[in-house]
Order: C-alpha cells, then structure tokens, then sequence
C-alpha cells in the first residue's frame, strides 16, 4: 500500500509541475511576441540572437544524442553478435593447463547416448583393411572415420570409447550434410542407429515447426549448422589428439578447406599446409596451450568475421 501511496503522490506532483511549466511557458511565448512587436530595434536584436542561439544549442544537443543513441545501438549490436557467436561454440577451457582438459566430452555425448552407442561398436571393434575397404566403395562412413580404422588400441575400453567417438562424429557429419526436404526422415537418415543418439542431435541442431499443411516440418538454420560445424571440428580434435589433418571432413562435409579452417581458428587452433614427401599437401588444425580465442571483428553494415 506504502509503494502504491508514493507512486500516485509521485504521479500527482509531476502532474502539477507539468501544469506549472506550460504555464511559465506561455507567459515566456506571449511576453516574447509583445517585444518583437512593440519593442525597439535593439530589444528585436536581442531576441532574434537568443533564438538562434538556442537554435544551434538544440542542434548540437540533437547532434549529440544522435552520436549516443548509434553508440548504444553499436554496442548492442557488438554485444547481441559476441553472444550469438559464443553460443556456436562448443564450451571451451581456456584456463585449461592441459589439453584434454581443454573441452569436455560430454558436451558433445552424453553418458546415455555413450551407453547406447557401446554395443554398435561391436562391429567396428572387429573389422580388418578389407572391411574397411568395403565400407568406403558402400560410402558407408565418413572417410574421416575410415581412415583412422582398424582401431589398434590394446585397451578395450579406451578402443570402445574411440571407436563411440568415431561413431558420433560420423552421425554428425551425416546430419550436417542432409537436405532440408530429408531431415524429417531422421528414421531413414540415420539406420542402426540408437534413438537417443538421433533425439538428441535433432534437439540440438535442428528446430520443428508448423508446416502450411500442418505437418510438423524440421529444418537446420544456417546458425545451427555452425554449430553443428563447430562442434565436428572440435570433436575432432578430441578425437585425433588436438591435431587434426582435416582434408577428409573437407571432403565429408563438403565445405571448402578455407572455411573449415576459419571454423578451426575461432576455437585457438593454427591451420599449415605441410607437404609431404611425395610432394602432396597436407592441412593440419593443431591446438595448443595456453588456449588463445581470436577477438571478434565487426564490420559496419552489419558485417562480421571471425
């Protein structure tokens, strides 16, 4: 009641300052055309330089809000890009004082969808060259997973955790790669593949609608497919020891090695082109400690790089 009492009191006294002011106003405006009209030549001067004074007070100070209120706008704008870009990038730790600490795993696959991609690693836990072979004429992973099969790592379960990573990392290039008018056959899109796995990757990089006849549509925005980019290439970091010959997720993902090297950077990593003995040129993303984000640039025109 005590809250309400004060705002009406505050309510009624600007109300009657209001009042006051026109007021004092309309005694300054008539009191001004009296001397304009009766007064002498040295009164109309007077008057006159008054009134173009505060002609150009009241441009200056237009002037001046003007500058502010662009300032604002700029800032928030600044603001509103560095927010968006931050949340297309995966979580990253850039304290880290060692690179496996860098970024989470679980931020990319969660405990029950590592649970559930266990038992199809089965498969890939005992295949040769020869199959392997077989499955890049079929296309049926991602040559990024292709070339680094057979696991040889002794350690069942680290094997079994490499070869989950392998697994997702291929489900998420599959995604990434889909059309528009497929991703509502996710069933289809994405066959022996757990549930959980596809839930959970069409919750985070896809979003549902209402189509014009009804239908529940699903689409990738260009936003969430940098994501989803941005998340590839980290996790592929993870996956090659955070240095990552990246030629094969060019040609996987089909986005052009220029690009995907920007995706690269965003994340600290540096990006050389080294060649090879039998003089062939291989792309490297390495990251390194201690972990440096490049600034956002923006451009005016509402233009960014990163």
């Amino acid at each position: 009641a005590e809250y309400w009492k004060q705002w009406y009191q505050r309510r009624v006294r600007g109300k009657e300052d209001t009042e006051r002011n026109e007021i004092e106003l309309g005694f300054a405006e008539k009191h001004k055309k009296l001397m304009m009209t009766f007064g002498d030549n040295r009164i109309q001067r007077t008057i006159r330089g008054k009134d173009r004074i505060k002609d150009m007070e009241s441009s200056t100070l237009g002037e001046a809000m003007q500058e502010a209120v662009e300032s604002v706008e700029e800032s928030a704008l600044t603001k509103e890009t560095e927010l968006s870009h931050s949340t297309l990038l995966p979580p990253i730790n850039v304290e880290a004082t060692e690179l496996a600490d860098v970024f989470c795993i679980t931020d990319f696959i969660t405990e029950g969808e590592m649970s559930a991609l266990l038992p199809f690693t089965e498969v890939l836990r005992e295949c040769t060259q020869t199959h392997v072979d077989e499955w890049r004429t079929q296309k049926k992973y991602p040559e990024f997973a292709l070339s680094r099969l057979p696991v040889t790592i002794e350690d069942e379960e680290m094997a079994r955790l490499r070869l989950a990573q392998l697994l997702y990392i291929s489900y998420m290039v599959t995604l990434v790669t889909m059309k528009q008018g497929r991703l509502r056959f996710k069933r289809e899109g994405f066959p022996n593949t757990p549930a959980v796995v596809i839930d959970t990757l069409y919750r985070k990089y896809t979003s549902q609608g209402q189509g014009e006849n009804g239908k529940v549509r699903t689409t990738i925005s260009d936003q969430q497919r940098a994501k989803l980019l941005n998340h590839i290439a980290a996790l592929a970091l993870i996956i090659d020891n955070y240095r990552v010959p990246y030629e094969e997720l060019c040609r996987d993902t089909g986005i052009k090695p220029r690009l995907l090297a920007d995706t690269f950077r965003q994340m600290g990593c540096s990006c050389k082109k080294l060649k090879k003995q039998d003089g062939s040129v291989r792309a490297i993303a390495s990251l390194s400690l201690p972990v440096k984000l490049p600034p956002l640039v923006i451009r005016k025109g509402g233009k960014k790089r990163d």
